[in-house]
């Protein structure tokens, strides 16, 4: 049995996974839950937020009949300032001393206020002029990283990691499995993540401020709907050009087609950049069972294969557990409990 868990905290909802792993090919599903986020919010810095995340975390983890307190837990890429460095290269103790120069450049509060970690995304790159290396440069605010453990420490459980969501979703996507180069697209409630990854390599990661609230305001405004009506007909109708005229459909691409416009920017500057095109697209996140949406992607993204993402592909359930019908939804949660220390 493994000694920890993985905890992925949305605005909208918590879910939690355990896995046993077996080797690097496959492993075993020991628990799996999901519910509802009563606070609405993933602000760890308000004492009222964390009020009510603890007793549902607590309870949701009861659920799932899971008994560690050892836990690896996701930080939203909307609460935290990440870049993909191309650097020269040094060894990892010069590295140490030069990261902290490098996110002076980009992050807009004093480094002293943030938590800076970083991973060789690759030690050299093919091709370069100079010897190069490409970095993945996280810096998270310390009030945020110390409100995530208080409340987590205050459910009665011991934070042993914290990733962000798509080192997360990466390692759910690529366990196991021989990659093409391929766009992920994480749709979450308050915000969409891109990152492109290489093999097993994150080689591209952006984060686009909609997610499926974005939606359903969009809805609300263009349909003249109640908030619960519109996220009713968001999923029920979704992209459909057969229903109610296809005003749905045109009130999300309202959104929907500045999402598609940063994932063709993200593709053509991987082109530019690593002389590779993007194979396929795979959708992860709530957002990813929006009716119609890979069959709209895949009528834009002509020739490239578009797929709902499945983090449970190598895996196997355990002994009294179901894996979930929306499987996506679960990507981060399952990263986190691949992760191996």
């Amino acid at each position: 049995m493994p000694a920890y868990f993985g905890l992925d905290i949305g605005a909208s909802s918590i879910k939690v996974c355990q896995v046993s792993l077996m080797g690097t090919k496959g492993f075993t599903v020991e628990a799996v839950g999901l519910t509802v986020n009563p606070a609405g919010s993933i602000d760890f810095t308000d004492q009222m937020v964390q009020d009510k995340l603890k007793p549902a975390i607590k309870q949701l983890i009861s659920e799932a009949k899971i008994h560690e307190k050892r836990v690896v837990v996701s930080v939203s890429e909307s609460k935290v300032y990440s870049r993909i460095l191309s650097l020269p290269s040094m060894s990892e103790t010069e590295l140490s001393a030069a990261i902290k120069w490098e996110a002076e450049q980009f992050v807009p509060i004093p480094v002293s206020e943030v938590e800076l970690d970083f991973s060789i995304v690759e030690p050299s790159i093919p091709g370069a002029s100079e010897k190069k290396m490409l970095v993945y440069l996280v810096a998270a605010p310390k009030k945020y990283l110390q409100g995530m453990v208080d409340m987590l420490t205050g459910a009665g459980l011991e934070p042993i990691a914290v990733e962000s969501e798509m080192v997360a979703v990466s390692r759910a996507f690529t366990f196991g499995q021989g990659q093409s180069t391929t766009l992920f697209v994480h749709f979450g409630a308050m915000s969409s993540v891109l990152a492109i990854v290489d093999g097993a390599n994150l080689t591209f990661s952006y984060v686009i401020q909609s997610g499926g609230v974005a939606l359903t305001r969009a809805l609300t405004q263009s349909l003249s709907l109640p908030l619960p009506q519109a996220e009713e007909y968001k999923r029920t109708y979704g992209l459909q050009d057969n229903q109610l005229e296809g005003k749905v459909k045109a009130g999300l691409l309202i959104v929907l087609d500045s999402v598609v416009s940063e994932m063709r920017k993200a593709m053509e500057y991987h082109l530019l950049t690593k002389k590779s095109p993007v194979a396929r697209i795979v959708l992860s996140g709530g957002g990813a069972y929006l009716p119609e949406f890979s069959v709209h992607l895949t009528k834009i993204f002509e020739g490239i294969e578009v797929t709902v993402g499945d983090p449970f592909v190598a895996g196997k359930p355990g002994k009294g557990v179901t894996i979930p019908p929306e499987k996506a939804v679960y990507s981060v949660a399952v990263g986190l409990a691949e992760r191996v220390f």
